[in-house]
């Protein structure tokens, strides 16, 4: 079994300038309904969502991306309330992740002094290891 280490920061700024810009348009492409219900519309969205951009940009390094990049929407940053936050990977980035032998991803992020930042660890199991389902 190997570690992979991925961390990423995000200005909060920079969300909030793009929400201005952007607004509805920003937030259907980079978030998932989920996301977006769990951060809400109120003055802490920015960094909310900030560390949610910071969380799929850190899942991007863990994977080794080559010819397909998965789409934002395809990493979701999940179960925020009363437990531990979840990474949840779907179409190209779980299909990246189950070739890679990736089989656990675990995410630590928090928002503070104008940035949000965002750990990922994951455990990727070679093919000559035998994995239990």
């Amino acid at each position: 079994m190997n570690l992979l280490v991925g961390i990423d920061i995000q200005p909060i700024d920079e969300v909030e300038s793009s929400l201005r810009t952007f607004g509805s348009r920003y937030r259907r492409l980079l978030f998932t309904d989920r996301e977006l219900e769990t951060c809400g519309d109120n003055s802490t969205t920015s960094s909310r969502l900030a560390a949610r951009f910071a969380a799929k940009e850190a899942v991007l390094k863990i994977l080794d991306i080559q010819d397909v990049v998965p789409s934002w929407r395809s990493i979701e940053v999940g179960g925020i309330s009363d437990c531990r936050p979840e990474i949840n990977l779907y179409d190209v980035a779980a299909e990246l992740a189950r070739l890679q032998g990736i089989r656990d991803v675990f995410v630590s992020f928090t928002h503070s002094g104008g940035v949000a930042v965002a750990t990922v660890v994951a455990s990727a199991w070679s093919q000559s290891e035998e994995v239990s389902p």
